[in-house]
């Protein structure tokens, strides 16, 4: 029997599984089928059976072009060329074989009659019927009451006949397929005929129908499906959900596979107390980039008004060294998330972004064009918060990394006009140049290096001040650092220290009368010990005279090189006070910062932990902590504990109570598993200092080898007012198939750190 009767025989039953879903993301893969149940099934390979099959050694390779070897403990000869095979038959050919009771072989014409316990495998696929007819030469083959294995998908079915008619062309008949092992049919797909046509790549089917646990969930009388590789158009599986802000929701996507570089995707999403709400997502891939087109419009009857998102996406390039990068978004109302964003994070944006840009790229040097606006979706944010517009934004930036015996020389140039409906606005020019030597080896580095940079201002404004305001500052710095390494000879790792000095000197310029127009204050970490600005963008830099010195220790596993603890340790001490500030900020008179200190710990595979806290030691209370734990067991228990709290001195001033408040938060999740089949998911995410929750989340699921159900429960907070979104969700994966439902892993994903959802299968 021919290699390629049995591979394209594969490939004709492996189309069965995507009677349901047939389409694949474009931008993550050409030429795979988006519902790949080699993907879906991995997760279960180590802990479930496998269909049994003869060991692989029994399957030694030939040459494909060979003669077909034969065994058997009687064989006869006839004067026709016929030969008769009794007892223990194996006719091998290549990598596939031929076993049975008996078998009528002509060699003249390459034709082969088995009967008794017949089983043709090959090192994918094995058939199993009492009798089969197969020509080696033109591959013709014919078997009834026949059943199938996929050794790679760990799949079977049967059908009542089999027939391959020509190279291109198979017939099956009352035909199964299920992924769950022998003897469970938790869920089947049936079809009373299936037509396989390799040259088109399709398979048409009739009276297909899923069962699960016997109970029928899809049903069409007439399909048509893809056999191969290539993406064909076809309904997606559905999505279903609940939400008390807009009942019931049922989503539907189509998939439409234009061309082979283009595709799109057609829904409708019915919520119950809203409406339907209509989507659509276009696709092109060019050699010039990547373009995507979206939109959702709902007649929403809960607020009498029209609602909708637009979506104009592009990146690419025009030539080798020119990038191009676009993103429109708009919504028809501050709302729009809030009432219908499924995440939290959705629920939760403040702006949506609009922006152009265009980069060339040299050896040493990067120019860009930038244009970006906003739009406000939080309805409780005042103007006066909403970001500025850049109505354009000009950037030239070089870098001669090794020059005149040494030097390191970088430039940076920036024109933008700033846009504000009731702010001061205007224009900005920034130039600056950088000039570094360093001194390095494998056990210390020495860095000094010096910038000047040039700042002018063309304003609208009429509060009295100057108009066209400037700022030239320099600045000199030195970078210095040692490395020390010792082994531990117990433990076989390695132990480092490596001390670090930092020394910047900027005198103070006055900076009053210049704008804010996108500048913000870093926060303070132990990486800040070593930034030349604690600032970011150019509206304001810092006078200073001050050294941070930083202690940095690692614990290196000698084998592997995995850094097994890293700890931090720094604080910078000031010469003078720092009078440079934002609005509305005092001077800083303190001789030195907080305490900034960090700690990673990644011993073992199983738990890690990071560490870290600012503490101001001249008022004696912490300024900022965070601490973040997880631990994995060896079946599949995860454990993330989270905390974070921010001083009230970090926070901005409440609008409503003109006061601030301290940032708070703990948040715990869990993965436990109860037994092989049961496991809990959870999340709870509190707010200590408001004493509100921010997020619940409760789920249970029942996981088999061939298929999963997940059924949840979710309360989260949509803005700072408290109201609450409850939903109560259930998703179905029938693995190899596809799933049913909300896609409730990818928000496990979201909600639990470490949580891998191996049967998502699409994105909408």
């Amino acid at each position: 029997m021919p290699k390629q009767l049995l591979s394209k025989l594969y490939i004709s039953i492996l189309g069965v599984i995507c009677l349901t879903a047939s389409a694949t993301e474009l931008e993550h893969t050409q030429n795979k089928s988006l519902n790949n149940p080699a993907n879906s099934q991995e997760s279960a390979r180590k802990s479930c059976p496998t269909p049994h099959h003869h060991p692989a050694e029994a399957l030694q390779p030939e040459p494909e072009d060979g003669p077909a070897r034969l065994s058997a403990n009687r064989a006869d000869f006839d004067e026709n060329g016929v030969v008769t095979l009794q007892g223990a038959v194996k006719v091998t050919h290549g990598r596939q074989s031929v076993d049975a009771n008996l078998v009528h072989y002509n060699d003249n014409g390459k034709e082969l009659y088995a009967s008794g316990d017949v089983r043709i495998e090959d090192d994918r696929l094995i058939l199993e019927s009492q009798e089969a007819q197969l020509n080696l030469d033109t591959g013709y083959f014919t078997s009834n009451s026949t059943t199938y294995q996929l050794k790679s998908l760990h799949a079977r079915g049967r059908a009542d006949s089999i027939e391959r008619l020509s190279d291109n062309l198979v017939n099956m008949k009352n035909t199964t397929y299920t992924t769950c092992e022998k003897g469970n049919d938790s869920w089947v797909i049936s079809a009373s005929k299936l037509e396989l046509d390799n040259r088109s790549g399709d398979g048409t089917g009739k009276d297909i129908l899923v069962k699960f646990k016997g109970i029928p969930v899809f049903y069409t009388p007439w399909i048509r499906f893809p056999i191969d590789d290539n993406r064909k158009s076809g309904f997606l599986p559905p999505k279903l959900s609940n939400s008390s802000d807009s009942g019931l929701e049922l989503d539907m996507p189509w998939y439409w596979n234009m061309a082979p570089n283009r595709d799109a995707v057609l829904g409708s999403r019915l919520l119950t107390d809203r409406g339907i709400q209509l989507k659509s997502r276009f696709r092109n891939l060019s050699r010039k980039g990547l373009s995507e087109v979206g939109l959702e419009y709902l007649d929403d009857s809960e607020s009498n008004d029209d609602r909708y998102l637009t979506l104009l996406k592009h990146q690419g390039f025009l030539t080798p060294e020119t990038e191009i990068d676009i993103l429109y978004n708009r919504v028809s109302d501050e709302s729009y998330f809030e009432d219908l964003g499924k995440a939290l994070g959705l629920s939760s944006t403040h702006f949506i972004e609009q922006y152009g840009r265009l980069t060339y790229h040299t050896p040493h040097w990067i120019f860009s064009g930038h244009l970006q606006s906003f739009q406000s979706v939080d309805p409780s944010l005042p103007n006066t918060d909403k970001p500025f517009k850049r109505l354009p934004q000009l950037k030239l930036d070089g870098n001669y990394p090794s020059i005149l015996g040494g030097l390191h020389i970088s430039s940076e140039g920036e024109w933008v006009r700033f846009q504000h409906d009731d702010k001061i606005d205007g224009e900005r020019l920034h130039l600056g140049i950088r000039v570094e030597h360093p001194f390095e080896s494998k056990s210390y580095f020495v860095r000094p290096g010096m910038r000047l940079t040039h700042t002018r201002y063309d304003l609208n404004r009429n509060d009295g001040l100057d108009d066209e305001p400037t700022r030239s500052l320099p600045s000199a710095y030195l970078d210095a650092g040692l490395l020390f390494e010792r082994v531990l000879k117990r433990s076989g790792n390695i132990q480092t220290l490596e001390p670090r000095l930092y020394y910047l000197h900027t005198p103070y310029r006055d900076q009053s009368d210049l704008p804010v127009f996108d500048t913000a204050e870093f926060e303070f970490e132990f990486e800040q010990l070593f930034r030349d600005s604690r600032f970011s963008s150019h509206d304001r830099y810092d006078e200073a005279d001050h050294l941070s010195v930083g202690l940095t220790s690692r614990i290196i596993d000698l084998k592997s090189g995995n850094e097994k603890i890293q700890a931090n340790l720094g604080r910078i001490f000031y010469f003078r006070d720092r009078k440079s500030g934002l609005p509305g900020r005092l001077p800083e008179r303190e001789q030195s910062s907080e305490f900034a200190a960090e700690l990673r710990i990644g011993v073992t595979d199983r738990w890690k932990a990071i560490a870290s806290t600012l503490l101001d030691t001249h008022d004696d209370h912490t300024e900022k902590s965070s601490l973040h734990f997880q631990y994995r067991g060896d079946n599949k228990l995860i454990l993330n504990l989270a905390y974070r709290y921010r001083h009230k001195d970090l926070e901005p001033v409440e609008l409503a109570t003109g006061r601030r408040r301290s940032l708070e938060q703990s948040d715990f999740s869990m993965i436990l598993p109860i037994n092989e089949n049961w496991r809990t998911a959870m999340r709870w995410n509190y707010d200590l200092e408001e004493k509100r929750n921010l997020e619940l989340l409760a789920g249970i699921e029942y996981e088999t080898c061939c298929w999963k159900l997940r059924l949840a429960g979710r309360r989260y907070s949509q803005n700072t007012d408290e109201d609450y979104n409850n939903s109560i969700e259930m998703q179905l994966v029938l693995k190899g198939l596809g799933q049913i439902g909300a896609p409730l892993g990818e928000l496990l994903e979201r909600g639990v750190r470490g949580y891998d959802d191996k049967d998502s299968e699409y994105l909408f």
